[in-house]
């Protein structure tokens, strides 16, 4: 963020309730004071979710007029949850144009309607936008005080003062309690409590009132049977038989709770964007605490399996699934147009029936040659009979890569 500070872009800060976007944007206020001396009087933070605050100001602009006032310096407002303000997009973008160059604004939310609404090509060429998700695993780490050693300056050495840290025990952690600041820091006792209070709140606060949903009982149900399938495909009319609401009102659902960042949909992998879309998509969660509060860690499977996809969000891959008669957890584009197919088997023993996904994918595609599984403790290269390699990683270390 402090590298786009001094340019004119009004800088988007979007993601999951309690992620820590506000934490951010307090850090990035502390440093612009400390280090870049901007004056606390040229700061407004404004919290956008606050009644009162909407009622002392009906329309953004009226909060530039009153803070733009004479003086030496420029002037940054912060507008917390700007989602709240009915089209907020114009507002900032009447905002923008008006004051630019006199006043810098940082603006956050945690509805997927600051990067998705489709009012936002009033915003075009203003606005840098930023994702904060809950903790990686690295920083869960460094929450946790755990000094990794640089590793790749010497593989093989740091490759076993790694497995010395026994870091497979805070992998399991992560599975179970995920990376939600608070949570990583909250007493044992404590975490699956707060997880469900964060719950309640992107239900109640980030869609009931946004939505201005009615009936809360079946976004519940609906919340739910995402939260419990986690890392399986779906269709519209399945959760809405097993809800007992109809489909249009399902799908529905399903968009806000996309929308509230609690969960992703992984689409099929084609050649086609037809094909693509005709086929059933698959869940995954922001965090797997949302399953594990209410279900626990019976199931780990899934959950390793979600905690590779969201390593690979963050790296700002593309990421699909492919299923053909054996599935592929995901398939990822690269920068340079490689694809690369990832299997997920958290567990001891490998055998040749966990291959089979990547070998079938591997005779779809003739023009891929390597793929990756990741395991729970293997770390070996397998080379196939046709030519392709497999790297075998630990979950661990496939978190703490690229």
């Amino acid at each position: 963020m402090l590298k786009w500070i001094d340019d004119d872009f009004m800088q988007v800060i979007s993601g999951i309730r309690r992620s820590g976007k506000t934490t951010l944007i307090y850090q990035v206020l502390d440093t612009l004071i400390k280090e870049k001396k901007l004056e606390p009087q040229n700061i407004l933070f404004v919290n956008c979710d606050d009644v009162k605050a909407r009622e002392s100001f009906n329309y953004l602009t009226d909060i530039a007029e009153v803070f733009e006032t004479p003086g030496e310096g420029k002037k940054l407002i912060v507008l917390d949850e700007v989602q709240y303000y009915e089209k907020w997009e114009q507002q900032c973008k009447n905002i923008y144009d008006t004051y630019k160059g006199r006043i810098k604004f940082l603006i956050s939310g945690s509805s997927a309607t600051l990067r998705t609404s489709k009012d936002l090509h009033f915003l075009t060429g203003r606005i840098m936008p930023i994702t904060v998700n809950p903790f990686s695993f690295e920083e869960f780490l460094w929450a946790k005080k755990l000094v990794l050693p640089k590793i790749l300056m010497n593989f093989d050495a740091d490759y076993k003062k790694l497995v010395q840290l026994g870091l497979g025990k805070f992998v399991h952690e992560y599975l179970e309690f995920g990376g939600f600041p608070e949570i990583v820091l909250a007493a044992a006792e404590k975490k699956n409590q707060i997880a469900k209070e964060y719950l309640d709140e992107v239900i109640y606060k980030d869609i009931v009132k946004l939505w201005e949903i009615k009936d809360v009982k079946n976004l519940e149900k609906v919340a739910l049977f995402l939260m419990q399938n986690v890392g399986k495909r779906f269709s519209y009319r399945k959760i809405a038989d097993a809800i007992g609401e109809n489909k249009n009102t399902t799908q529905n659902y399903l968009h806000y709770i996309e929308e509230s960042y609690l969960l992703r949909l992984i689409e099929y992998y084609a050649k086609s964007t037809a094909q693509q879309f005709r086929k059933e998509k698959k869940i995954a969660l922001v965090d797997p605490v949302f399953h594990t509060s209410r279900f626990g860690l019976a199931n780990i499977g899934p959950l390793a399996e979600n905690c590779v996809y969201m390593h690979l969000e963050n790296g700002g891959l593309r990421i699909f699934y492919w299923k053909n008669t054996y599935e592929v957890d995901f398939v990822i584009e690269t920068l340079k147009g490689d694809v690369v197919p990832i299997e997920v088997k958290y567990q001891n023993e490998i055998n040749s029936e966990d291959f089979k996904g990547l070998h079938s994918f591997f005779k779809h595609f003739e023009k891929v040659k390597y793929g990756i599984m990741v395991t729970k403790d293997r770390f070996e290269t397998v080379k196939t009979k046709d030519g392709n390699v497999i790297q075998l990683v630990p979950l661990w270390l496939f978190l703490l890569s690229f």
